[in-house]
């Protein structure tokens, strides 16, 4: 499998020195990314959203549900960590989230809103953490281990760049 189409932007490397210069850059990519999916996707046709960026991957409109859902499941999971003492968090299948039947009918139009507002709050929530807050965790029991909320700033950040980067590939 070719691994630049796999991780056109690389894979994930987690910084475990989380400065604050790094997490104001997270914090910036998370807010733009709604407007970068809006920007690209406006207007494409059905043609277009069933292109994919490398043979067995999933297409545009796939993947634009599964930033909406992932997203969403990251939203939940950070709220988790804040309120709750590192609570262990339900991991998902992501691929069967795909080929769920609301996928298949709506328009990924209902995903852009979707990342929007879950985009808004998941950066508004980040943006007004104490210090400490930022060391809040959860358990997640599918890796055994533990994300801080820094943790989580970043993967999510790196996370939306790597399906944008596979949509602008499916669209070239």
């Amino acid at each position: 499998m070719n691994e630049e189409l796999r991780y056109p932007i690389g894979k994930f490397k987690n910084n475990a020195d989380h400065t604050p210069d790094n997490i104001k850059n997270y914090l910036q990519e998370l807010k733009q990314l709604p407007d970068k999916l809006n920007r690209i996707c406006s207007g494409l046709s059905d043609v277009q959203m069933g292109k994919t960026y490398r043979e067995g991957a999933w297409n545009v409109k796939q993947l634009i549900h599964h930033i909406g859902e992932s997203h969403l499941n990251a939203y939940i999971r950070v709220k988790l960590a804040i309120t709750e003492d590192n609570p262990v968090i339900k991991p998902y299948l992501e691929n069967p989230w795909v080929f769920t039947k609301e996928n298949e009918i709506l328009h990924p139009e209902v995903s852009l809103k979707l990342i929007e507002g879950i985009h808004l709050k998941m950066v508004t929530l980040f943006e007004n953490l104490e210090e400490d807050d930022w060391k809040k965790t959860y358990m997640h029991p599918q890796y055994n281990r533990t994300f801080s909320l820094m943790d989580i700033a970043a993967l999510y950040s790196w996370h939306g760049n790597h399906h944008l980067a596979h949509i602008q590939i499916a669209l070239s």
